[in-house]
């Protein structure tokens, strides 16, 4: 998700390192075929193999027997790891067989019986047949005779392992108040990890209603999705109790849920009388207030949009310790990282508030929208991320409108999804999904950022209120049921009466996206637009390519900057349009509020009229920050000139706004990137400074009176930039600051600790390192940690460098965030090669500790992304043919593509670049 806040070398590092370090969207990215022997009709866009490598067959489980209720029976052993099972699944026999096929990973089955609805007691058929087939991730149970159609039940007992992957049933550890190292046991089923708790029909469409019981210690506490509705001791064991839910709604097995530790929480009610707890750890109750708070506020506000109350009677937010995503919204008990859930008032800063607050909103929605109504099958994952993520700002800008929140959504998840989606080794939103292998290489931007923003784009272009009447028509049709990406067209359709299918099918169904090129004339007091849609891609204009979209298209004046004068839907390759009452001198833009999915190319003379209201912030903020971000991309790809763009962002001098900031930021971070080996590289780091200082000036190291969110914010990123980029002055400060605040002479405001930290390391020596070693180690606040842990890979030095790689593999780095201190290494050119190494020397204890899931993605990315040289994209290639990574596979296409952007980029442009930055004007 979402998001996003670290500054660092690249803007796709900036990106994924801060939405990650703050918890990230929820897990599930998977992507797989609806086809195979499952009998279910397939939708277009479900059928055909990704356009990568070869996949491995895969045909969805048969459905001649279908689960309609499990009753489950855990009992997790938190000394020996491991966990005992019984499960009484009713189902019924569709037809005849004498097999029953299933999915299990890493359990042992230890009895199987089977017995119909109407057989006499004593009839039970047993089985010993029991065949396990882990390519598959089935098991199949073979009877001695046809099992008879009708009602059923299927008993088994089982035991699996309580591992430490971070997926399926699996231990965190934690520490208790007094110091000692403790073990819970909780749940990560989505995608496809349900089937490491207990035999089940591991599929999305395959939903049942839950019966649980846990037999848990007495002295822990004990959650699942439902409220507790029977507890007892267990005769034979004094230590133990059984506790025993109501029972669920019919759902997916991949939203159940259970935890099992110490915690302390707080509660409260919301309009309705939900029932909202916030899980913390053991005295820490406080840190779960803010998030309660939004909770509170957030169900009522969903259940008026969606006009349907929230459907359980309670809901809990739990803060887990080894949490590989950032959150998962398991109906009534949702699972959080501690960073997106837990805020500390003295020491969390503005950005983990933010962050927390948009998390908690992403997986209310899910209650909704994934819960309630669900996903057909992993191809139409999108629905579930990409409306959670467009939600979810709506929500927040619902409960804290200071934040502004939806300038910010440009900057993150906007401009994140136009970059990836730009590249040749991007997909369409809506990706055939097969083998549960393939499921995690699409929880990625595109599903998430991209589905966001075609959403809000299509919420813009039929308006909110016939948005809310299709959402509703949505939710009541298929409420407890499965859905295809169509059937949400269909009732938006029906309630707007736009043709949202055909408008979104180009969106959802092709890769990529837009460009605009637009050219003006004056014919007396009205302007003439000729605009003309192409693909945009990031290796620049494509000659033969027959992509098209529909687009729905607004236009602003000078004369209304924040209001469209002009809307239409661009259904072909171009157009001309009339602007009445616009004057020879005014300015005229497309994409007022920067809300269309696509770039936009200006003739000069339309440009050069828009960047005095730039410099001016006559423009919003929005739209000061489209035009310097499309102008970047068109740099980048060789349509437009780097120098140029060095030009407007000299324009920004005087910006005020923290989110317009950022965006520059992230952007500059990408130039730092190209240019950190080139000689020029001391006069960009001047540039820089000079870009940054005015605004430093302003803003000082000292909150003032009245200031907000937004400015601690800002403050935050603009002393990181001075202080990675060389300002003594700032520099100086900031070793000052450390150490007051480590003599406790003042503390450090939470806000200015990640620009202090990163500054110190970077211009620091070993010393330095060490003391932010004792910093780490002292922290109680998982946040402080993190903030911490992102800042050691700021060090300059190569010795200092390869400690912190070393460290990342520490016992004293947690699974979930290995992976970003080793990102946090490759802010520098020396970073990036001794990262590359370090992962390739690593690589099997790296791979078998992550294999199958999302963050060994992010590892390569982070590892080989930041290159420019075309023989590092072939060494790229050459590692991982010798050591494949399927999970990982379109991400290594990826970083190789932009390695080889990079490299034409720098060959083109850097001459000029270097000249212009000897020859510059200062600011």
């Amino acid at each position: 998700m979402p998001e996003w806040l670290l500054v660092g070398a690249a803007v796709g590092l900036v990106a994924v390192l801060v939405g990650l370090w703050f918890g990230g969207n929820t897990p599930a990215q998977l992507w797989g075929t609806a086809g195979g022997g499952a009998g279910i009709a397939l939708r277009q866009g479900d059928g055909g193999s990704p356009r990568m490598g070869q996949k491995k067959p895969f045909e969805r489980l048969p459905q001649d027997v279908n689960p309609t209720n499990y009753a489950l029976r855990l009992q997790p052993d938190l000394e020996k790891f491991k966990f005992t099972g019984k499960e009484v699944i009713s189902v019924q026999v569709q037809k005849a067989t004498d097999k029953v096929v299933m999915n299990s990973v890493d359990i042992t089955i230890a009895t199987a019986t089977f017995r119909a609805e109407n057989s006499t007691k004593g009839k039970d058929m047993a089985t010993s047949n029991i065949q396990f087939n882990k390519e598959n991730e089935t098991v199949t149970l073979s009877f001695p005779s046809a099992l008879p159609t009708g009602a059923g039940e299927l008993t088994l007992e089982f035991e699996g392992e309580l591992n430490d992957k971070m997926k399926g049933f699996y231990r965190s550890k934690y520490t208790s108040p007094d110091g000692q190292d403790r073990f819970c046991a909780v749940t990560q089923f989505e995608a496809t990890d349900a089937r490491r708790a207990f035999p089940c029909w591991d599929e999305p469409a395959r939903k049942a209603t839950f019966d649980v019981t846990l037999v848990v210690p007495k002295d822990r506490v004990a959650l699942s999705n439902m409220n507790v509705v029977e507890e007892k001791p267990v005769p034979s064991r004094d230590d133990l109790r059984e506790v025993r839910y109501a029972q669920t709604p019919i759902m997916s097995t991949y939203l159940l849920a259970f935890v099992v530790g110490e915690y302390d929480y707080v509660e409260g009610k919301d309009a309705d009388g939900v029932l909202v707890r916030v899980y913390t750890p053991v005295g820490k109750k406080e840190q779960g207030k803010f998030a309660l708070e939004v909770a509170v506020k957030t169900l009522p506000f969903y259940k008026e949009y969606f006009k349907i109350p929230y459907p359980l009677p309670k809901i809990d937010l739990i803060a887990i310790a080894d949490f590989a995503a950032g959150a998962m919204e398991n109906w009534g008990l949702v699972t959080y990282r501690e960073t997106a859930l837990l805020i500390d008032p003295e020491n969390s800063s503005s950005h983990a508030k933010q962050w927390v607050a948009l998390v908690v909103g992403h997986e209310l929605a899910h209650q909704w929208f994934g819960n309630l109504v669900t996903m057909e099958w992993w191809t139409h994952l999108w629905l579930n991320e990409g409306f959670a993520s467009w939600i979810e700002y709506l929500c927040v800008d619902f409960c804290l409108p200071e934040y502004d929140i939806w300038t910010q959504f440009v900057s993150t998840d906007y401009t994140g999804a136009l970059k990836l989606d730009a590249l040749t080794n991007s997909h369409p939103i809506e990706v055939p999904v097969g083998h549960p292998d393939e499921v995690d290489e699409i929880f990625d931007t595109i599903s998430y950022s991209k589905g966001a923003s075609v959403i809000r784009m299509l919420h813009d272009f039929i308006g909110d209120e016939d948005f809310r009447k299709g959402m509703n028509l949505y939710l009541t049709k298929f409420m407890y049921k499965n859905t295809f990406t169509e059937d949400l067209w269909a009732s938006l359709g029906e309630a707007s009466g736009k043709p949202v299918d055909k408008i979104m099918s180009t969106w959802t169904k092709q890769m990529g996206f837009p460009v605009l090129e637009v050219s003006a004339k004056q014919e007396g007091t009205s302007r003439v637009l000729k605009i003309k849609q192409s693909k945009f891609c990031a290796e620049g204009p494509s000659e033969d390519d027959s992509s098209l979209w529909m687009v729905p298209v607004s236009i602003s004046t000078s004369q209304s900057p924040s209001t469209a004068v002009k809307t239409l839907l661009l259904d072909q390759r171009e157009t001309t349009v009339t602007i009445d009452n616009v004057n020879p001198d005014d300015w005229v833009k497309l994409n007022p509020g920067t809300v269309g999915f696509y770039r936009t190319q200006y003739s000069k003379d339309m440009l050069d009229r828009l960047l005095p209201a730039i410099k001016d912030q006559s423009l919003p903020p929005r739209d000061r920050l489209g035009i310097q971000n499309d102008l970047f991309a068109l740099a980048k790809s060789g349509v437009a000139s780097t120098v140029d763009i060095l030009r407007v962002m000299e324009a920004f001098v005087n910006e005020s706004n923290y989110t317009v900031w950022s965006d520059l930021s992230a952007n500059i971070g990408s130039l730092s990137t190209l240019l950190s080996g080139a000689d020029c590289y001391p006069n960009f780091k001047l540039f820089v400074q000079d870009l940054f200082k005015v605004v430093g000036e302003k803003l000082g190291w000292e909150p003032k009176d009245g200031e907000g969110h937004l400015d601690a914010m800002l403050r935050s990123i603009v002393l990181s930039h001075l202080g990675k980029y060389g300002h003594q002055a700032t520099i100086a400060e900031a070793n000052q600051r450390l150490g007051d605040h480590i003599s406790g002479t003042r503390t450090l405001p939470a806000d200015l600790r990640g620009p202090v930290y990163a500054t110190v390391l970077r211009h620091g020596d070993e010393k330095t390192y060490e003391k932010m070693l004792e910093i780490l180690r002292k922290a109680d606040l998982h946040e402080e940690k993190v903030r911490i842990l992102r800042s050691l890979g700021s060090v300059s030095q190569p010795e200092l460098i390869q400690r912190v790689l070393e460290f990342a593999l520490s016992s004293e780095v947690r699974s979930q965030d290995t992976v970003f201190v080793i990102g946090g290494a490759t802010s520098s050119l020396k970073g990036r090669e001794l990262a590359w190494k370090f992962v390739q020397d690593r690589w099997d204890e790296l791979h078998t500790r992550y294999q199958g899931g999302f963050l060994l993605a992010r590892l390569v990315q982070f590892s080989t992304s930041g290159f420019v040289e075309e023989s590092r994209a072939r060494e790229v290639e050459e590692f991982f043919k010798r050591h494949p990574a399927p999970a990982a596979e379109r991400t290594v296409q990826q970083s190789c593509e932009n390695i080889r952007l990079n490299a034409a980029w720098l060959a083109r442009d850097a001459a000029s670049i270097s000249e212009y930055l000897s020859t510059r004007p200062k600011l």
